[in-house]
């Protein structure tokens, strides 16, 4: 049967902004994009759809960075690595071993996001969500935004899109492949008796609750918990729930109902049979849901995992990345991949970048999208400089800012 439809009257849009690059999404690759561009001298605009900077790495609770570093060479560097520095001046981070993992406070995040933004000159633009574009057919000269003034929108030279799941360039017309990672729902435990856990899980005696808590919850693959090192008697619990079609808002609020009951769950089992546990309580659950892959658009380059641990060399590298689960694994980034291959005037940062599926498991974590973020915003804020597209820019003279703002551009 036919689905019913209705006609949406057409309407003219007050332009609320006229800006150098617009920055879409505001997670790690969109805060560090704006910023980028804004220290480039570009008229800069970051628009969030919710009241918070830092995506799901504060909303979405996933509060955890590997190594930033490969031996004694810096890996992350730029805005990634002086996020993480002014976390740990401010007592907002702490590592947790000692090759370098370390472990951060949501709320140092969000307020650490927002000053980097602000002081940048970042025209910052919380509760609004990206619902369009405008222009001529490959070519967006701007967004349409819906926020409680109602339906507004952007005009822009240049759009970074960093909404996670290629929405703004997909809305323009650009190709892209699905992914279904696993999504999952973080959480976090007060209240624990930290002595009595870590004798537990010395000895091994806490396995049989942490694998009783697990199947309860129904999780379809992996639950972690881990001690939170910022905050004493308080643990980070974080899960696989399922795959799925994670743009269908249908599905995400299935999980978003079954992550917050699974998390009670866990709970109730931990407290039964975990030791240190007895008086533990539920903190909170992510307020976003942990969406790890939807779109992998199609760009002008691909990248793919094989040429990862090959240590494939780039021409056009803009910036590092390592993979979480073997930091030691280091790559480039090339500019082609956050370029759209048929849309212009737009380039993407984030877990939605031209990688295959293998490939973008390595890429989607917050300190890469650091790193693509700031290549992207400062790439786009050349182009909007220059006038050209962003295949278009000197990609030698984009490498030589990136290095003097301190972003590692090659392998060492």
């Amino acid at each position: 049967m036919a689905q019913e439809m209705v006609r949406e009257p057409a309407r003219e849009l007050p332009v609320i902004a006229d800006v150098d690059v617009l920055v879409c999404g505001g997670g790690p690759a969109g805060t560090a994009a704006a910023i980028a561009s804004a220290r480039a001298g570009a008229k800069t605009m970051l628009l969030e759809r919710y009241g918070c900077l830092g995506g799901l790495a504060t909303g979405g609770l996933v509060i955890v960075l590997p190594p930033l570093i490969r031996g004694d060479d810096q890996v992350i560097a730029g805005i990634g690595r002086e996020t993480l520095e002014l976390l740990l001046e401010a007592d907002e981070a702490a590592y947790r071993n000692e090759r370098g993992s370390s472990m951060f406070d949501p709320e140092g995040l969000k307020r650490i996001s927002d000053r980097m933004c602000l002081g940048a000159g970042v025209f910052l633009r919380l509760h609004s969500w990206v619902v369009g574009v405008f222009g001529e057919e490959g070519r967006p000269e701007g967004a349409i935004v819906e926020s409680k003034a109602g339906r507004q929108a952007v005009r822009a030279q240049m759009i970074v899109d960093c909404t996670g799941d290629g929405d703004v360039a997909a809305m323009a017309g650009a190709g892209f492949e699905l992914d279904d990672k696993m999504i999952g729902l973080p959480f976090r435990v007060g209240n624990i008796d930290m002595e009595r856990w870590s004798a537990a899980r010395s000895d091994g005696s806490a396995t049989e609750a942490h694998k009783a808590a697990h199947a309860a919850a129904g999780y379809d693959s992996y639950f972690g918990l881990s001690p939170f090192p910022i905050e004493p008697n308080v643990a980070w619990g974080n899960n696989h729930m399922a795959s799925g079609n994670f743009l269908d808002p249908d599905v995400l609020t299935r999980m978003e109902v079954r992550g917050r009951r699974s998390a009670k769950v866990v709970l109730d089992v931990l407290r039964e049979r975990m030791p240190g546990f007895e008086n533990a309580w539920l903190i909170d659950t992510a307020s976003q849901i942990g969406v790890r892959c939807t779109r992998r658009l199609h760009g002008l380059a691909t990248m793919r995992f094989e040429e990862f641990v090959a240590e494939r060399r780039f021409d056009d590298s803009v910036a590092l990345g390592n993979d979480f689960r073997k930091p030691d694994i280091v790559y480039e980034i090339p500019l082609g991949s956050m370029i759209p291959a048929d849309v212009g005037g737009l380039l993407v940062a984030g877990r939605c970048v031209s990688g295959d599926a293998e490939a973008m498991e390595a890429l989607r974590e917050i300190h890469c999208c650091w790193s693509m973020g700031e290549a992207a915003g400062a790439a786009a804020a050349m182009a909007a400089e220059r006038g050209c597209e962003p295949k278009d820019v000197p990609v030698e003279e984009l490498r030589e800012r990136l290095v003097k703002a301190g972003v590692v551009v090659d392998l060492p």
